[in-house]
């Protein structure tokens, strides 16, 4: 790729990156949260949840109005916004104020995703999509690698609102990074709206949401609850935590790069299908059984890096559909169906999911069986929708 693209696809990188920790971050402080307002373990994942809920019905209504806008100017004042929302949480007096201004979080949180995504797919020729793709997706490694850990480490130190100070600062300067280097992309000059429904119901549309329902809403079934396992079912340290994610972490970035290069190579469906391969090793070996047939260090970076080469093939997929005029509201959407079906996905984990004896989670083996179901479908659908896709696009 260019190197003005390449610097292009860094920044969105970085935003993504401090995106997802402020997701992410809330996952493995669950229990912290629920300490320090009294709230039950298994409300745990409805921190999680409020998120992602709220950023899939902000980007799903305004999906039709994001191409009318100047994008960079845009995603600079949704960045503005999320910082304000981070300080807010600082401020909760109880979990369900946190539960609030989590949900505030999500409303700028998704918007920042789409338009950040709608901006890649606009610069980055179809060719080098997967690459750039893989790029930006190492952010969510990265997130294990360098946001989780520091992040636990600040909240050790300065009390659960330090991340969220922490995040309050970096989301303003990345807000002025976006207004000063992304390319000005003047708003595509408007056409009919086929209307969102109709837009949802080409083939092609669904098939490729398919794709993303199938890894965020099967990997969030677990994803929200993964703390919690570890420290009460697992006796892990909650202390030594943060190397765990490290190392999950640190091999989900080799596999996202590694998953990429083979979009672009290969076969977007041969990448399903090895992710789908490594997700059932660590479901079977770390999940269903009790105890577990392997060892956390590693079926838990297993799970991680599966994630990474099946988000991976499927965003890249999810890019060559749109047209021009449509990428916005297309990620917008892609968004949307994200986040609700991980939000769903975390409802659904906190009703399956019950707490036994001195915080021990049970019914976790079915859980990740329905997830394995949930994953078969993704190499499924791919290798229905890769023969219809263009490079071009």
């Amino acid at each position: 790729m260019p190197r003005s693209v390449w610097l292009i696809v860094l920044l969105i990188t970085a935003i993504n990156f401090f995106n997802i920790i402020d997701f992410m971050i809330v996952m493995p402080m669950g229990p912290d949260y629920a300490l320090a307002f009294s709230a039950p373990m298994e409300n745990v994942p409805f921190v999680g949840a409020s998120y992602i809920l709220a950023a899939s019905l902000t980007a799903f209504f305004s999906a039709r109005f994001l191409d009318r806008f100047e994008r960079r100017r845009l995603l600079a004042g949704v960045l503005l916004g999320l910082s304000i929302s981070e300080a807010l949480a600082t401020l909760s007096w109880s979990f369900e104020a946190l539960l609030g201004f989590r949900a505030l979080a999500g409303v700028f949180g998704g918007l920042a995703t789409s338009l950040g995504m709608a901006v890649l797919a606009e610069v980055v020729p179809g060719h080098y999509r997967g690459r750039a793709m893989g790029f930006v997706g190492s952010a969510f490694a990265l997130s294990s690698i360098i946001g989780v850990p520091l992040g636990l480490y600040l909240a050790l130190w300065g009390g659960w609102r330090a991340p969220f100070w922490t995040l309050a600062a970096i989301m303003l300067v990345m807000s002025v990074l976006a207004l000063r280097f992304l390319p000005k992309t003047p708003p595509i000059p408007a056409q009919p709206w086929p209307g969102t429904l109709k837009f949802i119901s080409r083939p092609k549309t669904l098939m490729a949401y398919g794709l993303l329902a199938s890894v965020s809403g099967g990997s969030f079934l677990l994803i929200p609850s993964f703390a919690t396992f570890m420290q009460f079912n697992l006796d892990f340290p909650r202390e030594r935590m943060s190397e765990v994610y490290f190392v999950a972490g640190l091999a989900t970035l080799i596999a996202q790069q590694l998953a990429g290069w083979s979009a672009d190579k290969w076969s977007l469906t041969a990448t399903s299908w090895i992710g789908f391969g490594l997700i059932s090793i660590s479901l079977i070996g770390g999940f269903i059984f009790d105890p577990p047939l392997i060892s956390l260090w590693i079926f838990f970076p297993l799970f991680m890096v599966s994630g990474a080469v099946r988000i991976s093939a499927a965003n890249t997929a999810s890019s060559l559909v749109p047209e021009a005029h449509e990428r916005s509201a297309h990620m917008a959407l892609q968004t949307s169906l994200r986040h609700a079906c991980s939000g769903t996905a975390g409802v659904v984990s906190a009703f399956v999911l019950t707490t036994g004896a001195e915080g021990h989670l049970q019914n976790v083996g079915w859980l990740a069986l329905i997830t394995l179901a949930v994953a078969l479908l993704q190499p499924i659908l791919m290798q229905k929708l890769e023969p219809q896709l263009s490079r071009s696009s």
